[in-house]
């Protein structure tokens, strides 16, 4: 069974233990849901977080559409902006989230993929105890979503870590991370990764989920997402040249990946990346306002 504690309150005149500068998380509530093939999900409240347990789904922006599978979450924090439906019979949670605090910890889309099977004790918890919204505003809600915005921001840390130094691995590991971090455009795929490792694919998708916690080619992306970041910082190379250089044949596939895992476009990652905070913010501000107007576009042609 698992314990929930109530977040601990610093006495009067004394610092709190929270760092005022990340957001918190609150679930105002939760539920199993179980819908066909084709179905349009209803997010619940401005920010939403959702697990599939079974099935598959479409998360649709106007930037780009994103398969979700078995095991994947995401984090919605404008739900409103997004379309979900159902590809197959699905059962997942959903959950409406609620920030409190500083700049929130996570970009306003973030999927972590194999969350499902990377934390089965919390996928436990919301799958057999969803939450009404009584408790909404407890101890408990506060608990309940702190437990999972921790595991989420875990997903989102190891993204942008740097790859594993190969010699810090098994030698059938480091093989696979050493040729991956060498050549990250090149087109992997699971077959060649297993021949340099001399092991089957189950196999080598095992030892990459214990050792690594992720999937060799999702491995491969992380790569590629450290290189292309590294790439970006160099306002002299185009963002066409860094798609081409970490392995995407189009620059509409690179910005796709790319948003996928930070949460805004390369060309807005860049500009954020390399100016002041405040001009960041006023920079993402505007580029933010420029996708609701391109939102609107499309939704009136």
């Amino acid at each position: 069974m698992v314990v929930l504690e109530p977040p601990r309150v610093a006495p009067s005149g004394t610092s709190s233990a929270v760092d005022p500068r990340t957001a918190r998380w609150e679930l105002t509530g939760s539920s199993v849901e179980h819908l066909g093939a084709g179905t349009t999900v209803h997010l619940p409240g401005p920010s939403a977080w959702l697990l599939v347990l079974d099935g598959e789904l479409a998360v649709e922006s106007w930037q780009a559409t994103e398969v979700l599978t078995a095991s994947d979450a995401a984090f919605l924090g404008r739900a409103h902006a997004y379309r979900v439906r159902t590809t197959e019979a699905t059962r997942l949670v959903l959950a409406s989230v609620r920030q409190s605090g500083g700049e929130p910890p996570l970009p306003e889309h973030f999927v972590a993929r194999d969350f499902g099977t990377t934390h089965r004790g919390i996928t436990a918890l919301v799958e057999m105890c969803p939450m009404s919204t009584a408790h909404h505003l407890s101890y408990f809600a506060t608990s309940y979503g702190e437990l999972i915005a921790a595991a989420m921001r875990k997903h989102h840390r190891e993204l942008a870590d740097d790859p594993p130094a190969p010699e810090s691995l098994a030698p059938e590991l480091g093989r696979v991370v050493a040729a991956v971090s060498h050549d990250p455009a090149r087109s992997w795929t699971l077959e060649e990764l297993a021949r340099i490792a001399h092991l089957s694919r189950s196999s080598l998708g095992e030892r990459f989920r214990v050792a690594l916690g992720t999937s060799p080619l999702q491995f491969v992306r992380q790569v590629r997402m450290h290189r292309s970041r590294q790439l970006l910082a160099d306002d002299d190379r185009s963002v066409t040249h860094v798609a081409f250089a970490v392995g995407y044949g189009s620059v509409a596939a690179f910005s796709r990946a790319f948003t996928s895992v930070h949460g805004m476009t390369p060309r807005c990652w860049r500009a954020h990346s390399s100016r002041p905070p405040a001009q960041a913010r006023e920079a993402r501000s505007t580029h933010e306002g420029e996708d609701r107007t391109g939102q609107e576009h499309r939704r009136q042609t």
